[in-house]
């Protein structure tokens, strides 16, 4: 073992298990990575970056000893180190354990076989098992690894990580998250509140939960599920207020905004807002929700197979057909770019009718003008039939 350098101390990451070395230089406090877990080989990194630091040998961009055959979770342990203050812990996990420790180590095995080939490849046997947008998060932080290892020496070059072609669809099959979402008219949706209880029981701790109101509520704001489970007095909300507090740890993008409450959204609120606390909490409403669309006459298909997200979709898909205020859309929606808001405006029948009703309306107005006529001095036919152009749009129902 070499000499311990006079100056420097080793410090071993709680999480990572690899030492850093710490050491105070022209009044500069330093942290470097020495890539080793042993003490032993971490003592004479220490004592070499130590060595070079002073001597102005050291670049810090570029590693000590760079091995062939380097363990990949070794590399990507130090890159996960130097990031974890940089993001959330809940985001730190996902990379750490899924992406790292799932699915980058056990097919690249070593840092060297990182390449633009080896990248290639990993994308299409990924793409036989999860969609193109799957893919697509994961070679986003593939790539981040890929550069950060590159500047410090592990990798040659930087590999070519070229993203899914637009085209690309990837597997579906076994994926087992709802794909398809539901749509409800206004009309059913304020019959299915109708028919929710008030509040359940949990049978197995007695626990009750708050059910109509949280369901008027998700109508009314067209806030995620998961946000709604978060939602806290007095953090997010107080009795009386005519706003919630969507704060950065409720939101899945970190929007942080007041959100205006419609006067329904608001009494529900009150009718449930502890002192203090969570308001509704996480729980597994598919039970009531289900029950509720039956009873309120939603077909089977619909009614076996509604969710709370589909409350969001809905809302989203109706507030598009009675307004063009995209920019209040967005911001009831927590999205920060329109394509985003875009993919709720599902395309609807009631909506189309609307459309062509329209379409006839406006030619007939064009007809009249065209010819110098107006609607008061339009004549009465007098061939016993119809005039052509009074006649309505049929919007009768089509077989199905």
């Amino acid at each position: 073992m070499a000499r311990a350098a006079e100056g420097w101390q080793l410090y071993q990451h709680p999480r990572t298990g690899i030492y850093q070395v710490r050491f105070t230089h022209q009044g500069r406090r330093h942290s470097f990575s020495t890539g080793e877990r042993d003490s032993g080989p971490a003592s004479e990194a220490a004592g070499r970056i130590y060595a070079e630091v002073i001597s102005g040998r050291w670049n810090p961009g570029r590693a000590v000893v760079v091995e062939a055959g380097k363990p990949f979770d070794e590399v990507a342990a130090q890159w996960l180190a130097e990031i974890e203050p940089t993001i959330e812990a809940e985001t730190f996990v996902i990379y750490r354990d899924t992406y790292v420790g799932t699915h980058f180590a056990p097919f690249f095995k070593t840092i060297d076989r990182l390449t633009t080939i080896r990248a290639e490849e990993y994308i299409a046997s990924r793409l036989r098992k999860v969609t193109r947008h799957t893919v697509n998060k994961e070679i986003s932080v593939l790539r981040r690894l890929a550069k950060w290892a590159e500047r410090r020496g592990y990798l040659e070059e930087m590999p070519e990580i070229e993203p899914p072609g637009a085209r690309v669809v990837g597997a579906t099959v076994g994926d087992a998250r709802k794909r398809v979402f539901l749509v409800f008219t206004a009309a059913e949706i304020e019959s299915i509140i109708a028919k929710l209880p008030e509040q359940a029981t949990i049978t197995s701790t007695g626990e009750r939960l708050a059910v109509r109101a949280r369901f008027q509520v998700a109508w009314e704001t067209s806030l995620r599920p998961a946000t709604l489970d978060k939602l806290m007095v007095p953090e997010n909300y107080r009795p009386g207020c005519s706003c919630l507090t969507i704060t950065d740890g409720v939101d899945k993008n970190r929007f942080r905004r007041e959100l205006p409450l419609s006067e329904a959204a608001r009494q529900a609120l009150d009718s449930v807002c502890p002192a203090a606390g969570v308001i509704f909490g996480a729980h597994d409403y598919r039970t009531p929700l289900r029950a509720a669309a039956k009873a309120a006459g939603i077909d089977q298909y619909r009614s076996e197979r509604i969710s709370p997200y589909d409350f969001r979709h809905s809302r989203l898909t109706h507030l598009g057909q009675v307004t063009s205020n995209l920019s209040g859309i967005m911001f009831l929606a927590g999205h920060r770019q329109p394509s985003t808001t875009a993919k709720y405006m599902r395309p609807q029948k009631a909506a189309a009718e609307e459309v062509l009703r329209a379409a006839a309306a406006s030619g007939r107005e064009e007809f009249w003008l065209h010819s110098g006529y107006t609607k008061k001095s339009q004549k009465p036919s007098t061939s016993g039939k119809p005039n052509d152009f009074a006649v309505e749009l049929n919007s009768t129902k089509c077989a199905s």
